[in-house]
């Protein structure tokens, strides 16, 4: 399933959030997992990704975005698989190009939330 979220990029730190969450949806939990933070629903729902040394992660994919602020819009796919789950990225930038990011492949015995 790919859903369009919120994003925001911290050159500080270099971190990248991507909040999907609805109105009617409250975080209960975050699961750390590498340089990823995860934030889950009640029921386990993904809602949320912090990726910490964004840029290093980027570069490591061989993805070259000069600049993270022309990012101007963020899709989250997660997609269960068996006992697991698929997740990723897929990012557009202003000049409408597109990239595909694989973040890992989660086993449900790593995610006590779901």
């Amino acid at each position: 399933m790919e859903k369009q979220c919120r994003f925001s990029y911290n050159d500080m730190d270099d971190s990248f959030s991507i909040s999907c969450r609805e109105e009617n949806e409250n975080i209960k939990e975050n699961f750390m997992f590498d340089d990823l933070i995860f934030s889950l629903t009640g029921k386990g729902k993904i809602v949320g990704i912090q990726i910490k040394n964004v840029s290093q992660l980027l570069s490591e994919s061989g993805v070259d975005f000069d600049d993270l602020d022309s990012i101007k819009d963020v899709s989250l796919i997660v997609l269960p698989k068996e006992n697991s789950f698929f997740i990723g990225i897929i990012l557009l930038n202003k000049e409408n190009v597109r990239v595909q990011l694989p973040l890992g492949r989660i086993y449900l015995p790593q995610l006590n939330a779901i």
